[in-house]
């Protein structure tokens, strides 16, 4: 059985659909990548802020409260949809 491949969404779309997320508090699984290259994977997180001239968002883990600051630039996938530039 063939496994069914998520569409890819633009950036833009996933920058709205991060500031829904902060209104609706649902949280996100988001893969993105460090400054030095390395792969994080943020699941269930929640979206607490966006910043559009810095072109970030900051993740809350909701099991101890750490806080993160993700680059826009930098995320490429997002619940199992690629993301596109």
């Amino acid at each position: 059985m063939k496994k069914k491949v998520k569409s890819a969404i633009y950036l833009k779309d996933v920058q709205l659909f991060l500031d829904e997320c902060i209104r609706t508090h649902e949280p996100v699984t988001l893969l993105a990548l460090t400054q030095d290259g390395k792969r994080n994977l943020y699941e269930g997180w929640l979206v607490v802020s966006a910043h559009w001239r810095a072109g970030t968002h900051d993740l809350r883990n909701p099991k101890n409260g750490e806080i993160r600051k993700v680059r826009d630039v930098l995320m490429f996938n997002i619940n199992g949809h690629p993301i596109y530039l």
